[in-house]
């Protein structure tokens, strides 16, 4: 199967529109993450100024690569998404008509849960680093294109959120209290720094 980034846009659209499970929430905020990021990208590659002086492009330049591998990195997290629901979905099919077959299955269902976890909680902290480096993209970026990266802002703050939900929601159907714990702990912290720096870079464009 291509990869979801790279389809046309009308084709990826009926494929998450169609009636089945994947592509799905995670794998739309991961896309919805990776567009911000682009659009980041845009801002941070555009001039501050006409003269676009050394000075001007040395804190912009510090972070596009970082926020370049980081959209590719929600590009891939987006396929993962979709390989683990799908992983999932295979085990709960595995037979269950005997004590044995039952305990294998119920095994292969709770990893393949944490992996179907794992996955939004990536896409939760990659978009908090995207957001953190916005805002040194909206400090040092080109006014005008300010917009822009509030559109951006917006986008990546929606997928950190989305990737949290489905981090939930996996987590309310798993009888594994350490890994629970663990994992809410760590998708709150990471919502607290991507509310954090979007709230910053919002101040940044609106200073």
């Amino acid at each position: 199967m291509n990869t979801l980034a790279a389809l046309p846009l009308h084709e990826l659209l009926d494929r998450v529109a169609a009636a089945r499970p994947t592509p799905g929430g995670g794998a739309v905020a991961a896309i919805t993450g990776a567009l911000g990021a682009a659009l980041a990208e845009m801002v941070a590659s555009l001039p501050r100024t006409r003269q676009n002086a050394l000075e001007e492009r040395q804190a912009l330049d510090l972070v596009l690569p970082a926020i370049t591998a980081a959209r590719a990195r929600l590009v891939k997290l987006a396929d993962l998404d979709t390989d683990a629901f799908e992983q999932l979905m295979r085990e709960f099919r595995r037979p269950k008509g005997t004590d044995e077959e039952n305990e294998l299955r119920r095994a292969a269902i709770a990893d393949a849960t944490k992996e179907a976890t794992l996955v939004p909680l990536d896409t939760a902290r990659v978009c908090a680093d995207v957001l953190k480096l916005m805002e040194t993209v909206a400090g040092a970026g080109n006014r005008a294109a300010g917009s822009d990266l509030f559109v951006a802002i917006g986008l990546v703050r929606c997928s950190a959120e989305g990737a949290a939900a489905n981090v939930r929601a996996n987590l309310d159907t798993l009888d594994d209290p350490a890994f629970a714990l663990a994992s809410t702990r760590r998708i709150s912290a990471t919502l607290d720094d991507v509310m954090q720096s979007a709230h910053t870079a919002i101040g940044a464009l609106q200073g």
